[in-house]
């Protein structure tokens, strides 16, 4: 197919991609809620309170959701909140338990965790990735996190964890229905998944054009035959080239 098949699918497939990480951050603002119902309860909120959320949480995983949960800062008994949990299938669930000591030699400062620490800066949702998730998955994940609140106060993150893999075999139909060669990109370029060698996961975009369009998230076409397509108004776009 040609490029004007490329030019009348690609739209498609952004609002495709949209569509699908909007309902995992529908999943994630669930949970967000559920949570701010027990700070909202009244009183001191220990780690503990937390436990009430686990068949909220359950109940998100599945489908493209490898890992859900809420994690907050030190609450009334100096602990983090932390109830999160991995695994799609059922029979294979496991609960995410983190080493919070700042004296061990295995500690994991949340804070320096951008699924953590931008919706606690920014208070507002945020898209981390692809990176590879050491810590649960271990291999290319999205995060997809909004800001839990205590009142004004943003205390924590609800989110949702999606494989790189997972969203990949979910599009690759619409993908290959462009026609043309494809890239589903974050906005600082780095590939998410693509439709050829050139563009694996991971691998970044290096062209100031290409770049400087992703910072607008406008639709564009620049030079060479290339299109960019932002899938709503997510931090994603679709590259499409020929």
């Amino acid at each position: 197919m040609g490029q004007t098949t490329a030019r009348t699918t690609a739209p498609a497939l952004a609002d495709h991609v949209a569509t699908i990480v909007e309902q995992a951050f529908a999943t994630a603002d669930g949970m967000r809620a559920e949570a701010e119902a027990v700070f909202a309860a009244g009183g001191p909120v220990a780690s503990a309170a937390l436990a009430p959320l686990r068949p909220h949480v359950l109940a998100a995983l599945g489908g493209l959701v490898s890992g859900a949960g809420v994690i907050t800062v030190p609450l009334a008994d100096g602990l983090p909140g932390l109830e999160w949990w991995m695994g799609a299938d059922p029979s294979r669930r496991t609960r995410l338990v983190l080493d919070l000591d700042p004296d061990s030699d295995t500690y994991v400062d949340l804070r320096r965790m951008p699924w953590f620490s931008v919706p606690l800066e920014t208070g507002r949702r945020h898209v981390t990735g692809p990176y590879v998730d050491y810590v649960c998955a271990e291999e290319y994940t999205l995060t997809l996190t909004v800001p839990v609140r205590d009142g004004d106060t943003v205390t924590g993150i609800a989110g949702v964890d999606v494989t790189v893999g997972d969203l990949e075999r979910v599009l690759r139909p619409a993908i290959r229905a462009v026609g043309a060669t494809v890239a589903l990109v974050n906005a600082q370029g780095r590939v998410i998944a693509g439709s050829t060698a050139r563009h694996v996961t991971g691998s970044l975009i290096r062209d100031p054009q290409i770049r400087a369009a992703l910072q607008e998230g406008t639709p564009q076409s620049l030079p060479g035959g290339v299109h960019v397509y932002p899938c709503g108004v997510l931090p994603l776009a679709v590259i499409i080239t020929g």
